[in-house]
């Protein structure tokens, strides 16, 4: 039989947990079959979404990655739409955890660019972005990141060039958006290693969290060349504090 002490500390695990899964509302782990395109990839979060449009040449491998290889000439945005459960879960404070197992950028030019954030209002060619997390090859050797807000009022944090174009080692970005006080924070780490701390900036108080974007300009089309994303996840706890 088991004892009233193992059931109570049986409970008291369960709901000790329960919250921190629940505050994964949206994530994708891109777990899928192999050529698995972006629209058709399973959402694992508490919230079940779809983006709404896919990437050309881009999708999953089979083995837990999204390969991002693309020309300019399709999609160039996709998007989630943030439910109103969603909005009433996250308070004023959300945090966008991006885990990237590597890139290997390799083209003629250096136009490889990632954006994952919020934004307020859609649009293929200037969506209205909150703010978002942008990495992008800036010269042939050289890739930099940095978080962006646009709109009254805000202000962005400098692009810190600290990646090689190519990146063999796993790399997770986390970028915090308060909307109470207008602000956002970027951290990255290395693998396992430690979350560090990037830059900060503001928001615009007239836009608001509406929908998760990611979205890709340059091309991604070189022999070998590919953006290997391992998971996107939006949250309303900090996965920072967790990892410590």
């Amino acid at each position: 039989m088991i004892s009233r002490r193992l059931i109570s500390i049986f409970l008291s695990t369960f709901a000790a947990l329960a919250p921190m899964c629940a505050d994964v509302l949206y994530e994708w782990n891109f777990d899928d079959l192999p050529s698995t395109n972006l629209t058709q990839t399973d959402s694992n979060g508490k919230i079940k979404a779809d983006w709404n449009l896919d990437f050309d040449d881009t999708m999953t491998n089979g083995f837990g990655q999204l390969i991002v290889r693309r020309t300019p000439d399709g999609a160039a945005n996709t998007y989630v739409p943030i439910s109103a459960k969603a909005y009433r879960e996250i308070a004023d404070e959300v945090w966008i955890q991006a885990d990237i197992d590597g890139w290997h950028f390799k083209g003629k030019s250096a136009s490889e660019t990632m954006r994952l954030g919020i934004v307020h209002i859609t649009d293929e060619e200037r969506p209205h972005v909150l703010a978002q997390i942008i990495l992008e090859r800036t010269d042939s050797h050289q890739v930099s990141i940095a978080a962006e807000a646009f709109g009254e009022a805000s202000k962005s944090m400098a692009a810190l060039p600290i990646f090689d174009s190519e990146q063999n080692d796993a790399v997770s970005f986390v970028l915090y958006v308060n909307k109470k006080s207008n602000t956002f924070k970027l951290h990255y780490r290395i693998d396992e290693g430690p979350y560090l701390y990037l830059g900060e900036g503001t928001t615009s108080p007239d836009r608001e969290i509406r929908y998760l974007r990611l979205g890709f300009s340059g091309y991604f089309n070189a022999s070998d060349e590919a953006l290997r994303i391992n998971r996107i996840a939006y949250l309303s706890h900090n996965p920072i504090e967790s990892a410590q």
